[in-house]
């Protein structure tokens, strides 16, 4: 390892001992680091382009470094006149006008809800069966007799409140409405004379005449 340093030329590029003074390959003289002298940069000349924009830039921070202040400085004073001006005066609360809470409050009712009708089912006809016939318009009664009521159209839905079923006279002949199918009612003689069964049903409706001998 040596302790001479070596140097590279700067014209050859080759390497040779530091002791020399020129380059043993080329003849070029040694220049040494401090011997150098670092030319003036192209913003720090005035008499460049690049110098004579430096020398504008700094001019101009210079005013906006000077407007800045000023605009500190009446900050400041602004801000001390407050605070002076604040503390002889007293503030004063402003009285609110005290308003009931019902003043402004209107009752609005709340809206009827429309009922909207069922629609009344189409009865064509209503007829009285005794079995399978149908039963005559006048009879005569001695023993219990239970009627069917055929409706028409039979597709048609019917509740058992909607079949009505009537005498004329309870004292001649009663009724007995089935509680578990209502198109089934079962009349009994009760006394002498006659009257009228009636079977109802959305309006439409059918009777025999009842008679009972005495």
């Amino acid at each position: 390892m040596s302790f001479i340093p070596r140097v590279t030329c700067r014209r050859c590029g080759r390497q040779f001992s530091g002791i020399r003074g020129r380059c043993p390959y080329c003849g070029t003289r040694r220049v040494k680091q401090s011997d150098r002298v670092p030319g003036p940069t192209p913003g720090e000349d005035a008499s460049t382009p690049s110098g004579q924009r430096a020398a504008v830039n700094a001019r101009w921070q210079m005013i906006f470094g000077g407007i800045l202040l000023v605009a500190v400085i009446l900050a400041v004073v602004v801000l001390v006149s407050l605070s002076l001006n604040g503390t002889g005066t007293t503030k004063t609360t402003p009285t609110l006008p005290v308003t009931s809470p019902t003043d402004n409050y209107v009752v609005t009712p709340p809206p009827t809800p429309t009922v909207v009708p069922t629609p009344t089912p189409t009865i064509d006809s209503v007829t009285l069966y005794w079995g399978d016939s149908v039963l005559a318009d006048d009879i005569t009664l001695s023993d219990p007799l239970t009627l069917t009521a055929y409706i028409w159209p039979q597709t048609v839905s019917i509740s058992a409140e909607d079949i009505l079923w009537s005498t004329s006279d309870p004292n001649v002949v009663s009724i007995e409405v089935n509680s578990e199918d209502p198109k089934f009612c079962t009349i009994t003689a009760e006394g002498a004379g006659s009257c009228e069964v009636t079977l109802t049903v959305f309006g439409v409706s059918d009777k025999v005449v009842v008679r009972v001998a005495g």
